[in-house]
């Protein structure tokens, strides 16, 4: 059941802050002052993740990127196939955006896990062929054999892949496999954007990790293509997409963001160094 719920103002807590820390704080003590049930919740998730994001939770994150770094070199000879891997805290606009979404479908806000991850790009497959589509579902299955049994992780039950309302006849450059090729058993485990690609013809296979020690991180694995359709081309994920996330997209005007880090050209090109509308890697920020 979808619902209607009105949340305090981000955009006046983002103009009015010269910081992200300040934004964060800023927005869960505005929800807390609203005192409403869903802005309690709202606000109770956004306490977990600043939490998580902090720099003791980033250093196990670390750890966890060079061990993966490593089988990805044995995987580079396996597969022949080569990687990028990158790491990246998720925007806080678009987490903000995805939080409510949630609780407007009625969703758990314990499957929105996705604050932390790292990215896994096939570099030697530049076209969307079954082959290289193929590939991407066998490094997929290939990580989660790595987390189960070398890093003895727990695999955690994908989000719901809400309606998309993707068209191939819009879209007839995009494949779309007849079936998925996760391995058996742990389909569930996995949101797979290949099968079901989003509205916009994103692709790409999700997955949430979970460490013995609680830390929560998703890996995507993309192949080339995928990869330049959603950082450049019609899948992106730019800050004024008005269907982000289903009407639950917030406006902003950033040409009056004030916090160092974040720049609009005279063209309105967004350079986000911060985090607030993009992606960073978190790692990056000293």
């Amino acid at each position: 059941m979808n619902k209607k719920i009105q949340y305090p103002d981000l955009a006046e807590v983002v103009y009015n802050s010269s910081s992200m820390d300040e934004v964060w704080k800023g927005y869960i003590a505005r929800l807390r002052e609203d005192g409403s049930m869903y802005a309690s919740l709202y606000a109770n998730k956004l306490e977990e993740f600043y939490d998580i994001k902090e720099v003791n939770k980033l250093i196990l994150l670390e750890q966890e990127f060079y061990s993966l770094k490593e089988h990805m070199r044995e995987l580079k000879g396996e597969l022949q196939v080569g990687f990028r891997l990158t790491r990246r805290l998720k925007d806080f606009i678009g987490t903000n955006e995805k939080i409510r979404l949630y609780l407007r479908k009625g969703n758990s806000l314990e499957k929105v896990r996705d604050l932390l991850g790292f990215r896994i790009v096939l570099c030697s497959t530049p076209t969307d062929t079954m082959q290289s589509i193929k590939a991407a579902y066998q490094v997929m299955n290939k990580i989660i054999e790595f987390f189960i049994k070398e890093r003895k992780c727990i695999l955690a039950e994908a989000e719901p892949v809400l309606s998309s309302g993707f068209d191939s006849k819009n879209n007839p450059d995009i494949i779309v496999p007849t079936k998925s090729y996760i391995i058996d058993g742990f389909e569930a485990n996995v949101k797979d954007y290949i099968i079901s690609p989003k509205k916009n013809g994103y692709q790409g296979l999700h997955a949430i990790i979970k460490k013995p020690d609680g830390l929560v991180f998703e890996i995507q694995v993309r192949t080339m293509a995928m990869d330049v359709r959603a950082e450049y081309g019609v899948a992106g994920h730019g800050p004024y997409k008005n269907d982000r996330y289903e009407g639950e997209n917030i406006q902003i005007d950033f040409s009056r963001v004030q916090i160092p880090g974040f720049v609009v050209t005279r063209n309105t090109i967004i350079c986000d160094n911060i985090g607030l509308c993009k992606a960073i890697d978190p790692f990056n920020l000293i």
